[in-house]
């Protein structure tokens, strides 16, 4: 460490080079930015090579799909009345005459005489009519087919997509506005125009909360010009290289990643803190400022280093998540972290030394050491509290549940969600699994395939989460033939002409069943999913049958194979964290010490969680290896700053080393205290800015480390003393009885 101190003051002798490297890094950075990929997809939060995500893409190839684009209009009247015809049929001359839309269907079938495709099959009802018309005629469906030949005139495709929807999002409200109807738009594209808007939307203001709160910690803690630029341009230069990281390395963003940004900036502005207050403290002591700028980075280099490796492999554990937005999270902010602590070392001395200090913060955190001395009057009582609560928080988080919902990302305010909840309303909702049907003697679905269908739909049928199954069978029925009339017809022309592609693969060979559910959480979905597999396992099955597909089940898996990673990925760095601390101090006592300081804060955080009927989701659960990595920096500078005595190194001639080591210890927690609760409120705050968020995961993962965050300051502050004292004097009495008895 010395070494590395060394190393330090010789960077500072040629600045001229330090800042050079600094700028050849940021125009590499820059350089790539047009490699930047700034899509939003809701398929990014899946790898390409998943197995499901592959056969559901198989599907939607074979297949015709109808759920990219939905527009519902939803009328007072009845659609079915020839005033509402009228207005329909010049609204949807307007849309067809639209350049970029290339088709529209659903209702728009019937009203236009584009149905009948039943020249060939003739209906007395049509099997699809109650899909795309609401049962009290106030709401229709129509099904836009969107013309993606000029993506190339945008930046990206969601640009493209921003725009196209926004257009046709404002000529649709302009027209039916007169006539009092509502417009609402769902699907894939309505989902992922969604997400860019969340995007913008939590873009646009975490931007300038973020520069409202370095103001704020500049005007009342800091008030130091050079320190307040130094920090604020180390944040820039972490920002524009994190960024350089993602373009080059063409890492997946999402909506998630706004954080990011709120992420390292705070984080940057907590861990400069730690020096500029130790640089504070000397200069009240009288020192100068080259002596002070020594010093802070002397009394702090170990545990800035060790912190930031352990924030670090925290955020790391998070490329174990099987969601690449959730991966390239974590290697940003591990790399920021990275950058911000050789910044710290750099940088920041650099600006410092031109520092002239005349007046002192306006708030102070002195006082916290006072309420810390008067807790551990009382050792026992705080000792049985915690015991006492803990053990009811584990009785609580071990009712948590996996209950995440992906379509319950957004507000309920929000244009997607209104869709959603008006899709249930008058329709069957969006809540869709499919299962393909194929022949096993590649041949054209026959008989053996149609009876299989019946039989399954009507094992669906029954089961109380299914609200509507669709299937061949209904065409069959609704056209009055039998099986071998449609086994000719079938012959003798191809899915289109018979207006089934829809349920019928190109080569005829697979058939679609679709099931529409009720609203259901990750967890139900996968136990419904293994309820279906379970009876089609006992089943004499000749024919084949995929597995379940669909965007919600497939989330389902990952929100729990998440959950499950993130679980493993905190215990891992759990037992990380408390082996550091044993090896650094040499005692195992720290490594229990360090281990309770940071698990307790989580564990009672979750148990809240659950008690206020929270659940286990995206957000919820990346929080469990991500703060760990950031509240260890506290009591890595709090517990490496702890005098090296301890109880287990007592013997007969220690006299008096208890009030030796007590006062030690008050020593050295009114030089540490003040400055971790300065970067407490800073990450408090700055972390509190994702509660303005309109994406779920955010704000949630936002909510809970606020939470957490607050909950270790008060472990550090209210129960690292007691400890410490508690088995000073413990093991001092141990040690009395001993040497009366070896003196007996």
């Amino acid at each position: 460490m010395l070494r590395q101190i060394s190393i330090i003051w010789k960077v500072q002798r040629h600045p001229v080079a330090m800042f050079a490297v600094i700028g050849c890094l940021l125009v590499f950075a820059l350089s790539g930015y047009n490699r930047l990929q700034l899509d939003v997809d809701f398929s990014d939060y899946f790898v390409g090579s998943d197995p499901r995500l592959t056969a559901l893409n198989s599907m939607t190839e074979q297949f015709e799909r109808h759920d990219k684009l939905w527009m519902l209009l939803e009328s007072d009247n009845d659609w079915r009345d020839s005033n509402e015809q009228q207005a329909l049929k010049a609204f949807l001359v307007m849309l067809n005459n639209d350049p970029n839309i290339s088709s529209v269907s659903g209702y728009s079938q019937f009203v236009l005489g584009m149905a009948k495709t039943e020249k060939i099959l003739s209906y007395k009802a049509h099997p699809r009519l109650s899909s795309v018309l609401s049962a009290d005629g106030h709401a229709i469906l129509l099904q836009l087919q969107l013309d993606s030949s000029k993506v190339s005139d945008f930046a990206t495709q969601s640009l493209w997509l921003n725009a196209l929807l926004t257009k046709l999002d404002n000529t649709s409200h302009a027209y039916w506005q007169p006539l009092n109807v509502r417009v609402h738009f769902n699907g894939t594209h309505a989902l992922n125009w969604q997400y860019a808007k969340v995007l913008i939307h939590d873009l646009s203001w975490f931007a300038p909360a973020l520069l409202g709160i370095i103001f704020l910690m500049a005007l009342l803690f800091i008030r130091q010009k050079a320190w307040v630029l130094a920090l604020t341009l180390n944040n820039v230069i972490t920002l524009l290289l994190t960024l350089g990281v993602a373009a080059w390395f063409k890492l997946t963003l999402a909506a998630i990643s706004a954080f990011i940004p709120v992420i390292i900036v705070t984080l940057g502005l907590a861990y400069g803190s730690h020096l500029y207050f130790g640089w504070r403290s000397q200069l009240t002591a009288g020192v100068s400022v080259a002596e002070a700028l020594r010093y802070t980075v002397k009394v702090n280099q170990a545990p800035l280093f060790y912190s930031s490796i352990t924030t670090i492999f925290g955020f790391s554990l998070l490329t174990l998540s099987p969601s690449p937005p959730i991966q390239s999270f974590g290697i940003l902010v591990a790399f920021a972290v990275l950058c911000n602590y050789l910044l710290c070392l750099t940088s920041l001395i650099f600006f410092a030394k031109f520092s002239t200090p005349t007046s002192s913060q306006i708030l102070n955190f002195d006082k916290v050491v006072d309420v810390a001395k008067y807790n551990a009057r009382q050792p026992k009582a705080v000792i049985g509290g915690i015991l006492l609560l803990s053990a009811l928080a584990l009785v609580s988080v071990s009712k948590l549940t996996l209950n995440d919902d992906p379509l319950s990302y957004f507000e309920s305010s929000t244009p997607f969600s209104l869709s959603s909840q008006k899709m249930a309303q008058y329709f069957s909702g969006i809540n869709l699994q499919h299962y393909v049907v194929s022949s096993l003697r590649d041949s054209q679905i026959d008989k053996t395939e149609i009876s299989f269908i019946y039989k399954f739909s009507r094992y669906l049928k029954k089961q109380p989460e299914v609200i509507k199954v669709q299937h061949i069978g209904d065409w069959i029925k609704a056209a009055g033939i039998g099986q071998t009339q449609f086994r000719q017809l079938l012959s003798q022309n191809n899915v289109n002409q018979l207006g089934l592609a829809s349920e019928l693969a190109k080569d005829k060979r697979a058939s679609l069943v679709t099931l529409y559910l009720q609203p259901m959480t990750a967890k139900e979905l996968i136990r419904f999913e293994r309820k279906v597999d379970a009876w089609l396992a006992a089943q004499n099955l000749n024919v084949g049958v995929s597995q379940s597909l669909g965007s919600n089940l497939l989330f389902a898996h990952l929100s729990v194979d998440n959950a499950n990673n993130m679980l493993l990925s905190f215990a891992a760095a759990l037992i990380a964290l408390a082996v550091l601390l044993s090896v650094l101090k040499g005692s195992l006592i720290y490594g229990v010490i360090g281990l309770l300081l940071n698990f307790l804060p989580l564990l009672w955080v979750f148990a809240l969680w659950q008690l206020n009927g929270g659940f286990i989701s995206l957000g919820t659960a990346v929080v469990l290896a991500m703060m760990l990595g950031i509240i260890v920096d506290d009591t890595l500078h709090l517990m490496l700053k702890l005098p090296n005595t301890h109880p287990l190194r007592f013997n007969s001639e220690n006299k008096g080393i208890v009030r030796a080591s007590a006062d030690s210890l008050w020593l050295s927690l009114q030089q540490v205290l003040p400055v971790i609760s300065f970067t407490t409120l800073t990450i408090a705050m700055g972390f509190s800015i994702g509660l303005l968020s309109e994406f779920a995961p955010i704000s949630q993962l936002s909510l809970l480390s606020c939470l957490v965050v607050i909950f270790a300051w008060g472990f550090d502050v209210l129960m690292l003393p007691v400890l410490y004292l508690w088995w000073l004097v413990e093991k001092s009495k141990a040690m009395s009885v001993k040497l009366k008895a070896d003196q007996q």
